[in-house]
């Protein structure tokens, strides 16, 4: 059985989307997401955003409509992934395991118009987590670390999705894979327990790769 989600929200939960109100001249806005401040400033002649992550801090002169709307979202990575588990995991034939990992998320400032257009980036944050390479085979790739959870991760604050995982050996032999492969979608994040969580994964090992259970039934994943 795969772990469940039951619903529970609280006044500290991480959030997938916040309004971002754009200041009058000389106030500003701060939103805080974890241990990173995202601050907006309206300044003599445009706007100043300024991102805190730790000891960073990173400064963007805007200029921006009178009618903009902005939102600062927090996104999954616009690549696949290699999460690599912090622990070392075997699998003997015909065994399972079933777990949590967590994926950074990537803050993102959205804006949109007057009219119906959604909502268009404007700048992102990718955390340091995420660090991306070629494949000549599979083109360009995100790699990324995480713990094996066997509970629930506690919330943290910091922009992570909790991705419930279902691993099986079907192939004969032990198995000790380097990475498992992931790829998030906006629109499968939800907003649950005080943490955003991606949909379980079901993912069988032949011998050789991981494949998605789904597409072992012959659906697509």
């Amino acid at each position: 059985m795969l772990p469940s989600l039951p619903d529970f929200m609280d006044s500290d939960h991480l959030r997938l989307h916040t309004r971002l109100d754009v200041p009058p001249r000389g106030g500003s806005t701060r939103v805080a997401v974890g241990a990173n401040e995202l601050v907006l400033e309206t300044v003599r002649g445009g706007h100043s955003l300024l991102w805190h992550a730790g000891r960073e801090a990173r400064r963007h002169v805007l200029g921006l409509p009178a009618n903009v709307r902005l939102a600062l979202e927090l996104r999954p990575p616009a690549l696949p992934l290699r999460l690599v588990l912090r622990e070392t995991l075997t699998l003997a034939p015909g065994a399972r395991v079933n777990g949590y990992v967590q994926v950074p998320l990537v803050p993102t400032v959205c804006w949109s118009g007057s009219g119906e257009q959604p909502a268009a980036k404007l700048l992102d944050f990718p955390p340091s987590l995420l660090a991306a390479e070629w494949d000549d085979e599979h083109g360009a790739r995100f790699f990324c670390s995480s713990t094996w959870f066997v509970r629930f991760p506690v919330h943290g604050g910091d922009p992570f999705a909790v991705v419930p995982l279902h691993l099986r050996n079907d192939a004969d032999e032990v198995c000790s894979p380097g990475f498992l492969p992931l790829a998030l979608e906006p629109d499968e994040l939800a907003e649950q327990r005080a943490r955003v969580c991606a949909r379980p994964r079901r993912l069988c090992w032949d011998g050789s790769e991981w494949q998605s259970a789904v597409r072992l039934q012959g659906v697509p994943a």
